[in-house]
């Protein structure tokens, strides 16, 4: 193959292709071609000076394979890669006899750890340092190998040694300087495709992060809750940035604040006080912190065993605020390097793979434990997606303030819209009861002057007629007060100033009294008057139960025209968190008019009657049942009422506390 041939080879491959992988693997296989070498291998430099075989090429078996091989740093120490970087080209041609390309034959330092710094390098003349022999633990390491001679050349990217371009040989070698030169225009064909392909990561990179940005300012901008949106957002942003575990705090920005988190990955189970000390970590002049070693910090020093036990090594942290204000912060965390890589000569049994397998070990040793580093276009990416997402937290939250704003002002209306109707419907009952109340009043109190004017003027023919308007007039009087009665009894209770005396009292003989208060009307309207008791006593004050009752049978006889009406007495529990609990049932039950299932809600409001036609047929102020109400509420109570509906009677209960035994 001549030199037109190669550079033409390489420099077509590195048009056709912008994968830097694909080149090196050409360049290579033509070099070792070329040069008629037993290996070419092109070694790759990390952040740390650590290495690595990318690429490589055999002549069948003459030389193991050391693709994937990772190296210690000390292998190639920094002055031997700053003596690569100033003299270009170090050609090997006889190891055993240390004869070394352009070197003199007076032995000056190596560049072996020790002999030679980084400082001396930069300061002697490029003759002098061509005429230092390799350093003795390099001719061991390629002696091991089964190398004779080499050839490396550097390869520079952005003014740094970004890698080596080797030739091994089995057998001393001389490379001519013909092919020397060719082997340095194709590392510079190399170096441009390395340029071109920093350029395109640098491209691609910008265009992932600009792809993955408007992919969560779309779901920042969705129209679901922050709940569902934020841990699809933390999930994202971890993966983007290579990360095992992410945590993302926000604060509600209330008087007292409240902080809402979200997690993503395997994270410690700290306290919220713990994580507001790794929170504290992000203090500092600019938004985003890249701590690469956690271990080094000691105001976490509690922490540190849960980071450990998670394999927690790194963290990126990032301050969330929106023009002064802290909106909470996000944490990216990152276990340790994994350093269980696989080199296909680990294993090998070739004794030539002895040395690169002690390299591999040191490396792993060196590598065990440490932490990931962050990189600036990772800084860079945390930044963006920061800025949404501080923006999208923000508008969320004043989206959240103005809609509870919104909600506050809507339900202050609603309150008040239904303070205007009840105060409505209040004006319109307390007129209809002036106006019913009025004609109650009126009524038997004409019905008493009356009378008493055909008293006062003796107008009566006997004593029959005389007890006979007596009669009349007394029980008009006692009509009369039973309504002032009860208007100032809801007055009072509407005043708070009703005031009850409950004791224990013997229950069969009140509602025995009841029975017996109520024999005129049930001699009167032949209808009969059930007393069932079947408990002993019940806790109530005994002049309102009895109040209470009255009104209770009174409607009852008011409103049934035929059949029967029971008042009867059980006894129930109820089951509370302090245990049983003992009450008593009492019942008024009838077989009156009854009342439609849609007009029982409001039945016990004050002023209310089922219509106004009841009011005109049976009269009444509609607060009996308002007081029976607030009297059984008073005693500890509560009371009930059910009907099937209309003529179908009506059933009212009264649940009062009972007396245990």
């Amino acid at each position: 193959m001549n030199k037109v041939e190669l550079l033409n080879r390489i420099t077509t491959k590195i048009r056709q292709s912008l994968e830097l992988q694909t080149v090196l693997n050409t360049a290579v296989v033509e070099i070792r071609a070329f040069l008629k070498s037993d290996r070419v291998k092109i070694y790759k430099f990390d952040e740390d000076g650590n290495g690595q075989v990318i690429a490589e090429s055999i002549d069948e078996d003459r030389l193991p394979s050391l693709l994937g091989l990772h190296f210690p740093a000390g292998d190639i120490p920094p002055q031997a890669r700053e003596l690569f970087l100033k003299a270009k080209v170090r050609s090997i041609v006889n190891l055993e006899k240390q004869q070394i390309n352009l070197s003199q034959p007076d032995r000056l330092p190596s560049t072996a750890t020790g002999e030679l710094t980084v400082e001396e390098v930069h300061q002697e003349s490029l003759n002098n340092l061509l005429q230092r022999p390799v350093d003795p633990c390099h001719v061991e390491y390629l002696t091991l190998m089964g190398v004779k001679s080499s050839l490396v050349i550097p390869l520079v990217a952005e003014n740094r040694l970004w890698g080596l371009l080797i030739a091994h040989h089995r057998h001393a070698k001389t490379i001519s300087n013909t092919n020397v030169q060719i082997i340095q225009i194709v590392a510079e064909q190399l170096e441009m495709a390395i340029a071109q392909a920093n350029l395109f990561q640098t491209i691609q990179q910008k265009a992932q992060r600009e792809t993955l940005i408007n992919e969560i300012s779309h779901l920042l901008h969705s129209p679901l809750e922050n709940e569902k949106i934020l841990p699809e957002v933390l999930a994202k942003i971890v993966s983007a940035l290579q990360g095992t575990a992410g945590l993302l705090c926000m604060s509600e920005g209330t008087a007292q604040p409240e902080l809402s988190s979200y997690q993503y990955g395997s994270l410690p189970q700290f306290s919220q006080s713990d994580w507001l000390k790794l929170q504290n970590l992000a203090i500092a002049p600019n938004k985003v912190r890249a701590i690469n070693n956690l271990q080094e910090h000691e105001s976490i020093q509690s922490l540190l065993p849960g980071l450990k036990q998670n394999r927690l090594s790194s963290l990126l942290l990032m301050s969330l605020d929106y023009k002064q204000e802290l909106l909470g912060s996000l944490a990216i965390f990152r276990r340790e390097i994994d350093t269980e890589k696989l080199w296909a000569g680990n294993n090998h049994s070739d004794p030539r793979q002895l040395r690169p397998r002690q390299s591999f070990v040191e490396w792993k040793e060196i590598k065990q434990g440490q932490a990931h580093p962050w990189q600036p276009h990772e800084l860079e990416l945390i930044d963006s997606l920061g800025n949404n997402l501080s923006m999208a937290v923000m508008q969320d939250r004043l989206y959240r303030q103005e809609r509870k704003q919104r909600l506050l002002v809507e339900m202050r209306n609603q309150e008040l819209d239904n303070a205007r109707r009840e105060a409505e419907k209040a004006s319109l009952l307390k007129s209809s009861f002036i106006s019913t109340s009025s004609h109650e009043l009126r009524t038997p109190l004409a019905s008493i002057l009356n009378y008493l004017k055909l008293l006062k003027e003796n107008f009566y023919d006997n004593e029959e007629e005389l007890a006979e308007y007596i009669d009349v007039a007394y029980g008009s009087a006692e009509n009369l007060h039973d309504i002032i009665d009860n208007v100032l009894d809801i007055g009072k209770i509407e005043a708070g100033k009703m005031e009850v005396e409950s004791s224990i009292i013997e229950l069969e003989p009140l509602l025995i009294e009841q029975r017996n208060l109520f024999k005129p009307d049930t001699i009167k309207q032949n209808i009969e008057l059930i007393v069932d008791c079947q408990v002993t006593s019940v806790y109530a004050d005994c002049l309102k139960l009895k109040q209470v009752l009255t009104n209770l049978l009174s409607n009852a006889f008011k409103f049934t025209h035929q059949g029967e009406i029971h008042l009867k007495a059980i006894p129930k529990t109820e089951t509370t968190s302090s245990g049983e609990k003992s009450l008593v049932e009492i019942s008024v039950s009838d077989t009156g008019i009854g009342i439609e299932p849609d007009r029982q809600a409001n039945i016990f409001d004050a002023f209310i009657q089922e219509d106004a036609s009841i009011r005109r047929r049976y009269g009444g102020t509609g607060l009996g049942l308002t007081i029976c109400k607030q009297l059984v509420e008073l005693m500890g109570g509560k009371i009930l009422l059910k009907s099937k509906g209309r003529n179908l009677g009506t059933q009212i209960i009264i649940t009062l506390p009972g007396v245990k035994n």
